[in-house]
């Protein structure tokens, strides 16, 4: 077999064969994907994110099948002796996507990033020289900027901002490790290099001063202790940390602890040898952890300075992930931290529950996370926020230091998994430390998850555990006590592939059996099988009851007493199935791997019988907020009489998540009512169907939402249900920053409903509601000024009310049903009595300056506008969320493209695709800015054929004149014909028609069709506006150049002249 390829991601990349000689890897975009599978060596890389990072959020129709062919390409520049029909051995197919088959020792990031990692270890033990050697071989590796060719590339980003800092720490542990083996004075102009490469960085700072006062250069190192207290102040406003301030004292208190170390213990230091790998002399007796261990003590002592951080520990089930953040935290408790614990359980708890174990033991008493639900009804996204910052408070409100701990984040709700984030994100600024395990699997919600999991790839430190090589299970057998015996180690590799969870059983069962068991699974069914009858029955149970389990519950789920489960009991927790945990429930599973294979054995008919057992169980003592137990449990045992109470719960549940802000979990709690609910409960449904849509439009999957209240009006119009019919077709016209329907779309049912239920009589909050989501519907038909008109009438009814939400409300159908040519004054009042509202929540803010950014954009207010753009900014500084930022870069889209920033579009462009809404209009959004940018670069061509292609699409018919228009601009007018021959040249009478009109102005202009006089004469009204694609799409400057280029088609040569000059003068005047 050939030897395998090595790879250099530092400056250049190049990729070697075993005899050194350079591999050709083709394209940019071939070179680009080879980085991306060699920064993760071993693991799969999914289709999905590889086509996202090549094409930066923007894949051309045929990514996938251009991605085949780089792959191929690669695997024959990789493996150029490979023979036909032999299948490739270093880069694999492996779902979801490719994997490059190379161990990490190959690709020179990794050998940096280990031999940084092994340096610091070193240093953190004493062993100096060791230290150096590490470090000296990690930076020698350092040739250039890490992945530098592809520095303008997103996927690159992280890797280089993390590789700075951690070529700049290893730099400090260097000169740490130099000054602890008695070097000094030669360390002084590297050290100078460093504090000016890193001018805040305390730690490099301290070095510098050391090194200057041990080499008897006192008054420089004051002069330097002055130099970067001047630097903090003058810069920053602060004073240097209490490190620093500690130096300075013993600088001029001329401290003996500042002298160099002996030359003797330099010497010593230089004998420790290197801790073999897999070694178990540890006192807290972990195997093959030390480096990962060191990492957190490292970060332990930032935490201590100020500086907090998180880690973010992963590995399949069994392989020492608890074990790891147990021993990190007895660490953090050793050095004076608090620590917290948070248990994810799968599938059961209610939202944030590790969470509300966490801020317990932090401290607090109010029940933050489990207290009465809070309405949502004005901003979610607010109150959501409040609440984080509130959870922030009680963990940084204690001076001392807290180490918190997550486990098992597959199994975390959504709002868990959210709140996450935000804590991870805010931890390096407090004296907090956040450690997580996950195994590597989708988990309850793979997309919220994969989400977190990417966020905390930039927040966290990543610790990958690999299972125990054969020196590492020879290591742990010793540590065991157990003998040498030939070819032991060997064998239980086989059996256990290295799982430490898995080797601890089979050395269990191999004491008492002499055998070693032939596979996983089997190790856990051996075990149970030699337990007595009455104790596998009791496991049972548990394993439907959850991970925790109590002796009353047992008592009750099988019949027995209290004495009996705890003699029963006995023989589990005797062989190390259970645990009996020091606080909580009496009984915990040892590992999840033993609650999960006991679970997987039982019937289907015993699994719904336990589980309608333990939900009667629970009914009684369970408080409501953990309604989402029962409704779990109640739903497993739907078919055997549980149907009823599972839709009780799930619905109270439900109630509650949406109360506490935990919207996604709301959703499944609606689905989960709905899907066992019994048949003929009709008005039941169509209500859980009808809030079921409002969850489903809070968490962005408006479609969705469409098809639940439009099912609910369905079944209360069949049951003549008036009560359930208002609701589920009021929530259509809910606030919006874009019409809800695709485009194009009225849907007559609807509207005959509406309008029968506005003849009959309504309070005057449900008409208006009504009036509202009439005028939404009738927005893209023939009907649509009719619609603008109900929108007035609902705005008037809703200021009788008095009712500020339902004003805002009503004001927004309105800016929506008024968004049509020539409307734009209105709306700009409409958007301005929006903003003004008093009490409006922060998004209601955001969304209503953005309405206004477009309508004061379109009448060429740029002062204006840019005030409200600063008004936004401001908002967005109180509670950073996506979905909000997302609004305000589209308007800001607009006006980069009027001002030539095409990069700056591009890019603003990128972040709407990656965080704006799930509504209509993305695809729609992104051509319109793409086609805006290629005709400043002149490179329509490049765009022209999936344009034609997208306009051609039922739902993108706005995009149609935009075709027609880059047709002619690509000097194809025989094409620009034959479409508009296709297509027609309609002038819409919706939000699109005050920028559709003006490109059809430009394509008659040029083309001579359509009539260039019919568009003249509609566009002359309109000669003081700019043309405003939507909300922000795109911006092209004054009508008056429009009507220019007619003017000259019409030839008069005058008109033109005016028109032009005119134009250039509403641009200085902006």
């Amino acid at each position: 077999m050939a030897a395998e390829p090595s790879f250099r991601l530092f400056g250049p990349l190049e990729v070697t064969d075993g005899s050194g000689r350079a591999l050709d890897l083709g394209t940019r975009k071939q070179r680009a994907l080879t980085a991306m599978l060699a920064l993760e060596p071993g693991r799969a890389v999914s289709l999905d994110r590889l086509i996202d990072e090549l094409w930066a959020g923007a894949p051309p129709a045929r990514a996938t099948r251009t991605l085949q062919a780089y792959i191929a390409h690669l695997r024959k520049a990789l493996e150029p002796g490979r023979a036909p029909r032999t299948p490739p051995a270093v880069l694999l197919t492996r779902e979801p996507g490719y994997l490059l088959a190379v161990p990490p020792g190959r690709i020179d990031l990794w050998r940096f990033t280990a031999g940084t990692d092994e340096g610091r270890a070193a240093l953190a033990r004493g062993a100096h020289a060791e230290a150096v050697a590490h470090l000296d071989e990690a930076l020698g590796l350092w040739r250039g900027d890490p992945l530098g060719e592809f520095a303008d590339q997103e996927f690159a980003q992280p890797v280089l901002t993390r590789l700075h800092e951690v070529r700049m720490t290893a730099l400090e542990d260097r000169f740490d490790a130099r000054l602890a083996l008695g070097e000094a004075a030669s360390l002084i102009p590297g050290m100078e290099a460093l504090v000016e490469a890193g001018p805040y960085r305390e730690r490099a700072w301290s070095l510098l001063v050391l090194a200057l006062y041990r080499a008897g250069r006192q008054a420089d190192a004051v002069a330097a202790l002055r130099r970067v207290r001047a630097r903090l102040s003058d810069d920053l406003g602060l004073r240097p940390g209490p490190e620093l301030r500690e130096l300075e004292r013993s600088v001029f208190g001329q401290s003996p602890g500042l002298r160099p170390p002996p030359r003797e213990a330099s010497r010593g230091a230089v004998t420790v040898p290197a801790e073999p790998h897999g070694a178990a002399d540890r006192g807290d007796g972990l195997v093959a952890r030390s480096a990962q261990l060191a990492l957190v003590e490292g970060l332990l002592g930032a935490v201590r300075r100020g500086r907090g951080g998180a880690v973010l520990v992963t590995g399949e089930a069994g392989i020492g992930k608890t074990r790891l953040v147990r021993a990190a935290a007895e660490l953090a408790a050793a050095r004076g931290f608090r620590t917290a614990w948070g248990r994810c359980v799968d599938g059961t708890a209610p939202a944030f529950w590790p969470w509300r174990q966490i801020v317990r033991e932090a401290g607090d008493e109010s029940g933050l996370l489990s207290a009465e639900p809070r309405s949502p009804r004005h901003d979610p996204g607010d109150v959501l926020f409040t609440l984080y910052e509130q959870v922030l408070d009680v963990l940084t409100s204690d001076e001392t230091p807290l180490a918190i701990v997550l486990e098992d984040l597959h199994w975390a709700d959504v709002s868990s998994l959210r709140l996450l984030t935000f804590v991870a994100d805010a931890a390096v600024r407090h004296r907090l430390l956040v450690l997580a395990t996950c195994r590597p699997e989708p988990g309850d919600d793979p997309g919220a998850l994969r989400d977190t999991l990417a966020a905390l790839s930039r927040l966290a430190e990543r610790v990958e555990l690999a299972p125990f090589t054969a020196d590492e299970v020879a290591s742990y057998l010793r540590a065991k006590g157990v003998g040498e015996e030939p070819g032991l180690a060997g064998a239980l590799l086989a059996r256990t592939g290295g799982n430490p969870f898995y080797l601890g059983e089979v050395l269990r069962l191999r004491g008492s059996e002499g055998t070693v068991p032939s596979g996983a699974q089997d190790v856990i069914e051996r075990r149970v099988a030699r337990l007595p009858d009455e104790t596998r029955a009791l496991l049972r149970a548990a394993a439907v009851a959850g991970r925790d389990v109590g002796i009353d519950l047992l008592e009750a789920v099988t019949d027995t007493t209290p004495v009996q489960v705890m003699a029963a009991m006995e023989p589990a927790v005797a062989t190390g199935l259970i645990v009996e945990p020091p606080a909580g429930a009496e009984y915990r599973f040892a590992h999840a791997l033993v609650r999960e294979a006991l679970y997987a054995v039982l019937g289907r008919l015993e699994r719904s019988r336990l589980h309608l057992r333990v939900g009667e169980a629970l009914e009684p003592v369970l408080p409501e907020a953990e309604s989402a137990t029962l409704a779990h449990h109640f739903a497993h045992a739907a078919k055997l009489g549980g149907a009823d109470k599972a839709v009780k719960h799930a619905s109270r549940a439900a109630g509650h998540a949406m109360g506490q802000l935990a919207h996604t979990e709301a959703v499944d709690l609606w689905t989960l009512a709905l899907s066992v609910l019994p048949p003929g409960r009709d008005a039941e449904r169509a209500r859980i169907l009808t809030e079921l849509g409002q969850a489903r439009r809070t968490v962005g999957r408006p479609e969705e939402a469409r098809r639940d209240w439009a099912e609910a009006v369905r079944i209360a119009r069949r049951i003549g249900d008036r009560a359930a019919l208002v609701p589920a077709v009021a929530a259509i016209g809910g606030p919006a920053l874009w019409n809800w329907r695709p485009y194009g779309v009225v849907d007559g049912e609807l509207v005959a409903i509406i309008e029968e239920l506005l003849d009959g009589p309504l309070p005057d909050a449900d008409r208006a509601a009504l009036l509202g989501a009439l005028a939404l519907e009738l927005h893209y038909g023939p009907r649509s000024a009719e619609g603008e008109r109900h929108a007035a009438d609902a705005v008037e009814l809703a200021r009788k009310t008095g009712d500020i939400s339902l004003l805002a409300r009503t004001l927004n159908n309105y800016l929506l049903a008024a968004f049509r040519p020539g409307r734009n004054a209105v709306r700009r009042a409409a958007a301005e009595e929006l903003a003004n509202l008093p009490g409006l929540p922060v998004s209601g803010q955001v969304m209503a300056r953005v309405f206004l950014m477009s309508c004061l954009l379109r009448d060429g207010d740029l002062p204006g506008w840019d005030r409200e753009l600063a008004r936004c900014e401001s908002l967005l500084g109180t509670t950073p969320r996506p979905e909000l930022e997302s609004m305000v870069r589209v308007a800001q889209t607009a006006r980069s493209t009027l001002d030539g920033r095409w990069d700056e579009a591009e890019e603003l462009l990128a972040h709407d695709m990656r965080f704006g809404s799930a509504l209509w209009g993305g695809r729609f959004r992104r051509l319109v800015t793409t086609f805006t940018c290629r005709r400043a670069q002149g490179r329509v061509p490049e765009l022209l054929d999936e344009l034609v292609a997208a306009a051609g699409e039922p739902d993108l018919v706005p995009l149609r004149p935009v075709a027609v228009l880059a047709a002619v601009e690509a000097d194809r007018p025989g094409l620009a014909r034959e479409l508009i021959g296709r297509w027609g040249s309609e002038m819409p009478d919706d939000w699109v028609g005050d920028f559709l009109i003006p490109v059809w102005g430009l394509v008659a202009a040029r083309l001579g069709t359509p009539d260039p006089r019919d568009l003249y004469r509609r566009l002359i009204p309109y000669a003081d506006t700019f043309v405003v694609a939507g909300m922000g799409t795109a911006c092209w400057g004054s009508t008056e150049y429009v009507l220019a280029e007619l003017a000259h088609r019409l030839g008069d040569r005058d008109a033109a002249r005016a028109h032009a000059r005119r134009g250039d003068a509403a641009h200085r005047v902006t």
